[in-house]
């Protein structure tokens, strides 16, 4: 009988400590394949690809916030990056799905303020760099149970490095919803990776940067000719 309600006992308090508010929700922000990766051709593993930390350009006093659970107009807990950089992180997402897709991506990532003068020539042979516009998810009760509302827009630049030239900007974006029981920190973190990992792969959709790549290859093409 004392074995029973000690347990019974352990199953409450167990019970408790799960429903227990926490004080932050703690994010890691990584790139998670959300569809098979088409590998590249042979020339572009050649090509050297360099990505720039991206800019974080969102409207928060604290650049590690990256989201919240809603429960009454003044009750709320942040999502906060772990990173103390999360566009660092972004950045390191964004190179991460460039090296599964099969191109050649140096290891350093520099700061780049997105200008076309403040190129280095050390930079390889294509510059990526950007500004992060919005990266947020939210979580609000909705009747029985909660709702995930995740935004992810990010401004790309694509830039010749040897003649120091942006070349492309383009606007890659993702919004998702989901209706769940619970607000949780892992399901937060599903979903802000989930809708920066499609906004991620866009680029690959139309082919955009493998138009770059060809661009830049004929210019140097016609130059050595030269």
């Amino acid at each position: 009988m004392r074995i029973k309600m000690l347990f019974s006992l352990f199953i409450i308090v167990a019970g408790i400590a799960s429903c227990a508010e926490v004080s932050n929700y703690a994010i890691n922000i990584n790139y998670i394949p959300q569809k098979a990766i088409s590998k590249n051709n042979r020339a572009q593993r050649n090509f050297i690809i360099t990505i720039a930390t991206f800019n974080d350009a969102r409207t928060v006093a604290d650049k590690a916030i990256i989201g919240k659970k809603v429960k009454s107009k003044n009750d709320k807990i942040l999502a906060l990056a772990t990173a103390e950089n999360p566009a660092r992180d972004v950045s390191s997402a964004f190179r991460y799905f460039l090296l599964k897709a099969g191109y050649s991506v140096d290891e350093v990532m520099p700061e780049w303020d997105l200008r076309d003068h403040s190129i280095n020539s050390s930079w390889g042979t294509l510059v990526i760099g950007g500004r992060i516009d919005e990266l947020e998810v939210i979580c609000r009760n909705e009747g029985a149970g909660v709702k995930y509302n995740t935004r992810v827009k990010l401004h790309v630049v694509f830039a010749d490095v040897q003649r120091r030239k942006i070349l492309h900007t383009t606007t890659l974006e993702s919004t998702s919803t989901l209706k769940h029981l619970m607000c949780s920190g892992e399901m937060m973190q599903d979903q802000i990776n989930g809708a920066l990992s499609m906004a991620i792969e866009k680029i690959a959709e139309n082919g955009e940067l493998d138009n770059i790549i060809a661009e830049i290859s004929r210019v140097r093409s016609e130059s050595l000719a030269d």
